[in-house]
């Protein structure tokens, strides 16, 4: 069988590639924070339906609002941009940028609310939907290594990221299926069932903005990421991984959320206990919740480690200033990234093997810890067969 043998009939190239992946919906996984945004947009939709204002011994809910004041319609927002939320779940990008317009237009709304409606004619519908408005906020920031610009790109590109690894081969005259090459690879990651894995679909632009587009498959393990490629070059063909381990990074959304949780939750303290003991009981859980924090992991808390670290606005907050590298999180990592940077090896190989091709280059590989370890080369060719005796 010939080297240079085309697996497709006709070579595919980059607009093709992107019309064929631009009719399916992106892998998205159901993440805790997902699962949080929509579960926090939907509690907006059933708070707007709760008792807001009592007013003439009879309670007005956000629908019924408008009987009191016509300018209060605008409220049909909360449930409106909710809605409209969820519906954009498949879309990751929008669906967190629409989470967090609903939260920021939610408190508004709120705030109007109280420039039309005297506060003490107001009860608890008000306050939850505050409340799930402010969560809202907080599970809407988009967790820099899902993010769908090139951000993460630049950081990688730069050797900003705190473990660096960059590997790739080709193949000459011959194109390939990526998306059966992602496919794949996928299917063989999830069967590992590696906890706390998330697949993503990528586009990266060749040189800017309006460039064209190259689709990369992004493997994430809390800050861990793999951007895998395997894409035309003129006649022939690529695979190439980039490695990173981004570190965390305390955004203002962070600061603004915490802020404002420390605000509220002092303020309802006070109202129902009292300067005193209001101030008292506030303390006492900031110091619990510290407390608990930097022992999550020595109290055997695992699953709560996990969840807490892939929390967009919590988890950054909570390895940058609370957690501590246990020997299991660095073999664990460690493991990690040597396992997918195998497998892709291997899958690269049976590609290309199985279709009769040899490589035109070796994997070179760049470990991570690059201070303990010295660069290798890998070479994905077949050993040549050992001379039989006559």
């Amino acid at each position: 069988m010939s080297e240079n043998k085309s697996v497709e009939s006709k070579p595919q190239s980059v607009s093709t590639v992107e019309a064929s992946t631009s009719g399916r919906a992106k892998f998205f996984p159901r993440t805790p924070q997902n699962i949080a945004i929509t579960a926090f947009a939907l509690g907006l939709v059933a708070a707007y339906c709760s008792p807001w204002v009592v007013f003439n011994r009879g309670n007005y809910n956000g629908i019924a609002l408008e009987q009191l004041d016509a300018s209060l319609k605008i409220l049909w927002l909360i449930p409106g941009l909710s809605l409209v939320t969820i519906g954009q779940i498949r879309k990751p990008d929008l669906f967190h940028k629409l989470g967090t317009t609903t939260a920021v237009t939610t408190l508004l709304c709120v705030g109007f609310l109280h420039l039309r409606i005297r506060s003490d004619l107001m009860v608890w519908g008000v306050s939850l939907t505050r409340w799930l408005a402010f969560a809202l906020f907080a599970f809407s920031g988009q967790l820099q290594s899902s993010s769908l610009v090139d951000l993460v790109a630049k950081k990688l590109g730069s050797r900003k990221a705190e473990a660096y690894g960059h590997s790739g081969s080709f193949t000459s005259d011959c194109h390939f299926s990526a998306q059966e090459f992602y496919a794949g690879l996928e299917s063989s990651i999830l069967a590992k069932e590696w906890p706390g894995v998330q697949l993503l679909h990528i586009d990266y632009g060749e040189a800017g903005l309006l460039s064209h587009k190259r689709e990369y498959l992004r493997i994430i393990r809390q800050r861990h990421i793999f951007d895998i490629c395997a894409a035309t070059f003129g006649k022939d063909y690529f695979f190439s991984v980039r490695e990173a381990e981004l570190p965390a990074v305390v955004d203002i959304r962070s600061l603004i959320v915490i802020l404002a949780v420390l605000s509220l939750l002092t303020t309802t303290f006070i109202q129902k206990l009292g300067l005193l003991f209001g101030s008292l009981s506030m303390a006492f859980l900031v110091a619990f919740v510290i407390w608990l924090l930097f022992n999550v992991v020595k109290l055997g808390l695992i699953r709560l480690d996990s969840l807490l670290v892939q929390l967009p606005v919590i988890g950054p907050v909570y390895e940058a200033w609370f957690r501590k590298d246990t020997y299991f999180q660095q073999d664990s990592r460690l493991i990690f990234l040597q396992a997918v940077t195998e497998l892709v090896k291997d899958h690269v190989t049976e590609a290309v093997s199985g279709s009769g091709i040899k490589l035109l280059s070796n994997f070179e590989y760049q470990p991570i810890l690059e201070g303990l370890y010295k660069r290798t080369r890998i070479d994905l060719s077949e050993p040549e067969p050992a001379p039989t005796a006559k």
